[in-house]
């Protein structure tokens, strides 16, 4: 049996377990759709894992990429995964490689399609960065409209299929608890607090102490209204700034996804600022999801239409009340056709000496 190289990370106890949900769901719909592998984990944020596995590399039928955002002005931020990556390996090496679950990246979310689309058209590095991506992948895949719409204007064929971290808890196993009584709350890093005031940045203790006051007043109010709620912090940064600020016993931090994705098991609802809390929590079936967008990325939860989404400046506590009384619980069916375009895909994209 060959071994597959999967490009994500290889952290289990960081501070990123997005990246971890993006590729277990990525190993699940690849395995319904060809059996069980024997997967090489090499992490995308630098060399070393294509260094000490470069036998193994150039072994492979072929790799699979998955991670995020993948899609942005590259005049404006670039990482070692989106041009030296391909370059150095991917493209030098020769690899075939499934570039899967691309994301838009965008500092805000008051950004419309056409414009964002816009924005990267500007820049020439952008389109060569991604254009030298066309030869050496199978296929392309993306989770949001802004991804999907610039791979078209590119005429990049790709297909528009939700973020494969919703299937990460079928990949382990995890199921709904029998017992759901809470309702989990799920801020985003403090980094996204704002930094200025007209023309005066704000210190970064006043910061945290805003990031503070604010999640606890949200906390408040939901319990208040009758809710068993917990605050699930994905950081310690988080979790630290909310120390004091939040009863212990209501406030979580776990080191590890797997536990994390439990702690979702237990909830009938969720409320985060997280994309990748929104999306695993709603592929646990019988979730109600509302997602807090703190930028474009947040769009990606928009391909199911039972998950609300809602600009995290508008997220004041009476409005996420009168939201979540609205929120409708996932179902099995919300993924048995993405799943099924996933598999097709997988199989239709094989290299020529798989089929």
């Amino acid at each position: 049996m060959a071994h597959i190289p999967l490009i994500t990370t290889t952290g289990r106890t960081d501070d990123n377990p997005g990246d971890t949900f993006i590729g277990v769901g990525l190993q699940y719909l690849f395995e319904q759709a060809l059996g069980p592998q024997v997967w090489v984990l090499v992490d995308r944020f630098g060399p070393k894992g294509f260094r000490d596995y470069e036998d193994v590399i150039r072994e492979a039928p072929f790799l699979v990429y998955g991670g995020m955002p993948q899609y942005n002005n590259y005049d404006d931020w670039k990482h070692w995964y989106d041009d030296a990556m391909w370059c150095d390996f991917i493209i030098k090496w020769g690899l075939k490689i499934f570039t899967m679950a691309g994301g838009a990246g965008f500092s805000h979310p008051d950004i419309d399609v056409d414009a964002y689309v816009a924005h990267c058209m500007k820049s020439k590095k952008t389109v060569r960065i991604i254009r030298q991506r066309v030869e050496n992948s199978l296929c392309f895949t993306v989770r949001d409209s802004y991804a999907h719409a610039l791979l078209n204007t590119l005429e990049i064929p790709n297909s528009y299929l939700p973020c494969s971290a919703v299937w990460a808890s079928k990949m382990w196993n995890i199921e709904p608890s029998r017992q759901r009584p809470y309702l989990i709350l799920v801020p985003p890093s403090p980094r996204h607090t704002p930094k200025r005031v007209g023309r005066r940045r704000i210190p970064r203790r006043r910061r945290l102490q805003q990031f503070a006051d604010s999640w606890t007043n949200l906390y408040t109010t939901l319990k208040r209204s009758g809710h068993n709620v917990r605050v699930l912090c994905h950081a310690h940064r988080e979790y630290t700034a909310l120390r004091g600020a939040i009863p212990s016993n209501a406030l979580w931090f776990h080191g590890d996804p797997y536990t994390l994705l439990r702690q979702y098991a237990a909830a009938h609802t969720v409320v985060s600022a997280r994309l990748h809390g929104s999306l695993p929590a709603y592929g646990i079936s019988g979730t109600r999801v509302l997602n807090l967008s703190v930028d474009v990325r947040g769009s990606a939860v928009e391909i199911f239409p039972r998950i609300r989404n809602l600009r995290i400046s508008d997220a004041t506590p009476d409005v996420l009340v009168s939201m979540i009384d609205q929120l409708e619980p996932s179902t099995p069916e919300d993924f048995r056709n993405p799943e099924a375009a996933y598999r097709e895909l997988i199989e239709s994209s094989l290299p020529r000496k798989m089929k």
